[in-house]
């Protein structure tokens, strides 16, 4: 079941958590962001439309490569975060609107640009609308991250036990994958005659927090936030004191990051 549909998940949900997100979403690695860039074409002056760009994450990478940035996000909060983060670049502007919704200028994009948000995006619009904002040749990218095995040693199996007691057991933490098994994403695009080409690129990293910061990155999970706040508390307290208690207050997790890159037909 993708992220999207998962029962609780809403993509609304960020901006009530745009602080932590800020705080504890990290910016693509290094080598994922020259991999986009390279990916992309994307040069000085080049015109990127980001779809989702969160408080910025990968938006202040882009703006510092030079390119002309707009970027749209759903959360008025998130995209006031992003705003400040972006102050400093003349050539990048946010605006609020869900990207179903907004309306695409005349001058069309080098490149569109999504990064963990192209999955929330409704199916029946995302690619031709994405198509349409394109210059012939363009690009469409899309990062995408999993969580695949690796990280600390048990971690996974010990908290199963708290996913099952405040609630998400119809939903659990699912056993992560190897990370050759990670699905192909976005399949379709092979198929479909608006793009020409499509390339794929796979990142595996590990990630490494201290009870803290792990915590603050899942309050920004929108399945952790589908609980009432009891639960809420109690669950992340509850992981937080795992954390401590076993693993001497640091974990680690490892992620794939999923680049696919589809090429604008002529």
């Amino acid at each position: 079941m993708s992220e999207d549909n998962r029962p609780g998940r809403r993509r609304e949900s960020f901006d009530a958590v745009a602080d932590a997100y800020s705080s504890y979403r990290p910016a693509p690695p290094v080598e994922v962001v020259d991999a986009v860039i390279a990916s992309s074409d994307l040069r000085q002056g080049s015109r990127v439309l980001e779809i989702g760009c969160g408080t910025g994450q990968l938006s202040v990478p882009l703006a510092k490569h030079g390119v002309e940035l707009v970027a749209i996000e759903l959360g008025p909060h998130l995209a006031a975060l992003a705003r400040r983060n972006l102050a400093e670049f003349p050539n990048a502007r946010v605006e609020v609107a869900a990207f179903e919704e907004w309306q695409l200028p005349m001058h069309k994009f080098d490149a569109v640009v999504s990064a963990s948000a192209f999955h929330w995006l409704d199916p029946a619009v995302r690619y031709s609308k994405a198509a349409e904002a394109l210059r012939p040749e363009g690009f469409l990218t899309i990062l995408h991250v999993h969580h695949v095995r690796g990280g600390t040693p048990g971690f996974f199996e010990d908290t199963q036990p708290y996913y099952i007691r405040w609630g998400l057991s119809d939903d659990p933490f699912f056993q992560p994958t190897a990370p050759a098994d990670v699905p192909t994403m976005y399949p379709e695009l092979d198929e479909l005659q608006e793009f020409s080409s499509v390339e794929r690129q796979r990142f595996e990293i590990p990630m490494h927090y201290s009870a803290a910061s792990y915590i603050g990155w899942m309050r920004t999970d929108s399945l952790v936030n589908s609980l009432d706040e009891e639960a809420r508390r109690g669950f992340l307290r509850d992981i937080e004191q795992l954390i401590d208690a076993k693993y001497h207050g640091t974990v680690a997790r490892n992620f794939v990051y999923d680049l696919t890159v589809a090429r604008r037909a002529s």
